[in-house]
């Protein structure tokens, strides 16, 4: 596995993910990736990574899976996440890796794992995404309706 971040093709997709420091990874193919370096800001009191910030870099990570699926005129959003910490994560580069297992007509079905320093396992869990349409813009939100 390779610990890098974004290159200059992959562009940050919104203003959260760089609050908390997330790089955008690989968009392709039903598999997204995203990295985070773990910083003193990220940690709580037992000076872990807080849990919150695992579970939205591993939502990045499947939000850049879906991505390089969807249609034109579609949008992906988070309708449920399961996440399981399996060891903490306290420093180095961080790693998550959604790789999408079904997509139906609406609903995206992804499995999703974050790796820190030497491929140690972090956490890893299942989401599901469900396509939209922009109401506004798309004429297929009429035929939604």
């Amino acid at each position: 596995m390779t610990l890098q971040g974004s290159s200059s093709t992959n562009e940050q997709d919104g203003p959260f993910a760089e609050l908390l420091g997330i790089r955008p990874g690989e968009s392709a193919n039903g598999v997204g990736t995203a990295y985070m370096t773990v910083e003193d800001r990220h940690r709580q009191g037992a000076g872990a990574v807080q849990g919150g910030i695992l579970v939205a870099l591993a939502d990045y990570a499947f939000f850049r899976a879906c991505k390089s699926l969807l249609k034109e005129g579609e949008h992906a959003v988070t309708i449920e996440l399961k996440l399981n910490f399996v060891a903490p994560a306290r420093e180095g580069e961080l790693m998550a890796r959604t790789t999408i297992k079904s997509r139906g007509g609406r609903i995206i079905v992804g499995d999703m794992e974050i790796f820190g320093p030497e491929d140690q396992l972090i956490a890893t869990g299942l989401g599901t995404y469900m396509t939209v349409y922009d109401r506004r813009t798309s004429p297929r939100a009429a035929d939604a309706s």
